[in-house]
């Protein structure tokens, strides 16, 4: 439960991820602020963003927050398979997924070499649901599990929520974009067609 400051702080957070979501020209844009403006609130030390990516049941990593600086120039090959993993788990099972200590789950020793390197212990991860589709998911992660208030985990479900929206406006602007890139090309490949049919004369 929320407290009375945290709570303000929190109405505060949603409104501008609200206000952005109306102005944001890049739908990608909307989900890089949203975590900007949630991670610190929720003391995590960095978030991902994890799309599913099409038809498929893999994830790729869409936004980022805070990841170690040598980390970020492969940060656009990072994919995240389901149901494997925190992340992987939360979108295969609709349901959040939340790892006090990672070095204490014996099904996460895969894990403890990356957390050791990245400088994380605890995890919080939620699927991003919108329209009853699982879109993706949005990962907190934590240097020590104390870091988890428990007040703040009403304020990542509102917003992934909220994040959720704006992935649905991501990935429906790329599925139109797709389509009119086809429609494009099939114009293109009609002209050409056209072009290479003899004329009258010709016959």
């Amino acid at each position: 439960m929320l407290t009375t400051g945290r709570a303000q702080k929190s109405l505060v957070i949603i409104r501008d991820i609200l206000h952005a979501s109306l102005n944001a020209t890049e739908p990608g844009e909307l989900l890089h602020f949203a975590l900007e403006r949630v991670s610190p609130a929720v003391d995590a030390s960095f978030a991902s963003i994890y799309l599913i990516d099409g038809a498929s049941e893999v994830m790729r990593l869409a936004a980022a927050y805070n990841w170690p600086e040598r980390f970020r120039p492969v940060l656009g090959d990072v994919r995240v398979r389901m149901p494997f993993g925190p992340s992987g788990q939360a979108a295969s099972e609709r349901r959040v997924v939340r790892v006090e200590d990672v070095f204490a789950d014996p099904e996460l020793e895969d894990w403890q070499e990356v957390a050791t390197e990245l400088g994380f212990r605890a995890i919080i991860a939620l699927p991003l649901v919108a329209n009853s589709n699982v879109l993706g998911v949005l990962t907190f992660y934590f240097s020590d599990r104390s870091r988890i208030a428990e007040e703040s985990l009403d304020l990542m479900e509102i917003a992934a929520d909220q994040i959720a929206a704006a992935a649905e406006k991501t990935l429906l602007s790329a599925a139109l974009r797709r389509a009119e890139s086809a429609l494009a090309d099939a114009g293109s490949d009609r002209e050409r067609a056209a072009e290479t049919q003899p004329t009258p004369k010709e016959q």
